[in-house]
């Protein structure tokens, strides 16, 4: 092993400790931890079974993805059981690496096993990137045009925190479709960029990675054509996104509801974990950890009692982050080591 890997090891394995040491922090704080295991007892367990099997459908959702989009690229049957599998990969390894970076590496090394071509697996998970980036957008969009009154004139900071969050939803999207529109403009802006952050020190070999990014972005000017000629395909993927994402997103109404709270705020409270998760998305610790907890705490605060609320997101964070890492680290151990082709019979 050489010393970069070691470096990125190592780097990983700090950022991810100190990920779960934010929540150990949230659960010794104020007894938070005991609290929970106090009133474990006195929840709807039906609920919070819904709220697990929300979680299940989430990832269900995002195995289709992955089913369809790799049956239709090799023309061949991609068994189900594999694509949650694939998708299983993705999240332990995006759940531990500083940004998610890790996650469609890992994947692509996954699918690479099963004898398809790593051009196709690389083809495979730039669309489906592009897909739910894009509608992370519409749906962040929709809660800032139909939501954002609610928090806006009572959370300080709220406002500049949601448009910075907003913005680095977008930003990929927007390069990806600039880059489609004017490439020779785009590479100029990339060219530039890596330029600069060569002088202030913060990348080396500037070309070498203005060649990796130029060949990411051909890459998706392939993929996108793909889809658009493939119509009925695209809009597959994007209703099987949506409900992923609504599936996530619902999570802590089933918590709310398990609290024996009255009232039915559902659609409010999508919209609060949309606003959670786009001012999380530019955190760099794996899992977007603290400031995932901290704005879960802040925003849902209108909804659950104060004394309450930090205990619900434990609950939350436990279902939808290191619930997921167990499950996801169970079945790579259990399933995934010895996986050679999983791909089926040609299509007729």
């Amino acid at each position: 092993m050489d010393k970069k890997t070691i470096y990125q090891n190592s780097t990983n394995a700090v950022m991810f400790i100190v990920s779960i040491s934010i929540l150990v922090y949230f659960c010794i704080s104020k007894n938070n931890l005991l609290t929970l295991m106090e009133i474990i007892p006195h929840l709807n367990y039906f609920w919070l079974a819904i709220a697990l099997f929300s979680m299940m459908l989430s990832l269900f959702f995002d195995s289709m993805v992955l089913n369809i989009l790799i049956s239709d690229m090799t023309h061949k049957i991609y068994k189900k059981s594999s694509s949650f599998k694939l998708t299983m990969v993705g999240q332990f390894f995006t759940s531990i690496t500083p940004f998610g970076v890790g996650g469609q590496p890992m994947q692509i090394v996954h699918l690479a096993k099963q004898k398809i071509q790593v051009g196709s697996a690389i083809s495979i998970l730039v669309i489906k990137f592009l897909v739910y980036q894009s509608s992370m957008v519409l749906y962040s969009l929709l809660a800032i045009i139909f939501k954002f009154g609610m928090f806006s004139l009572k959370i300080p900071g709220f406002i500049p925190l949601s448009i910075i969050g907003f913005l680095s939803q977008c930003f990929t999207v927007f390069l990806f479709i600039l880059f489609y529109v004017n490439k020779k403009f785009t590479n100029k802006i990339i060219s530039g960029v890596c330029f600069l952050l060569s002088k202030i020190k913060i990348i080396k070999n500037p070309d070498s990675i203005n060649q990796k990014i130029q060949k990411q972005l051909d890459l998706f000017i392939k993929s996108n054509n793909y889809m658009q000629r493939n119509k009925v395909l695209t809009i597959k993927l994007y209703m099987l996104t949506f409900l992923q994402l609504t599936a996530l997103f619902c999570i802590p109404f089933f918590i709310f509801k398990a609290f024996h709270y009255k009232g039915f705020p559902c659609i409010d409270m999508i919209a609060t974990q949309a606003f959670v998760t786009m001012i999380s998305s530019y955190t760099p610790l794996p899992g977007a950890a603290g400031t995932t907890e901290g704005s879960f705490i802040v925003l849902f605060k209108e909804f659950f009692n104060q004394d309450i609320v930090s205990i619900a997101m434990i609950l939350y964070r436990f279902i939808t982050y290191y619930l997921n890492i167990i499950i996801s680290f169970i079945v790579i151990k259990t399933t995934c080591k010895n996986e050679n082709i999983i791909c089926c019979n040609k299509i007729n």
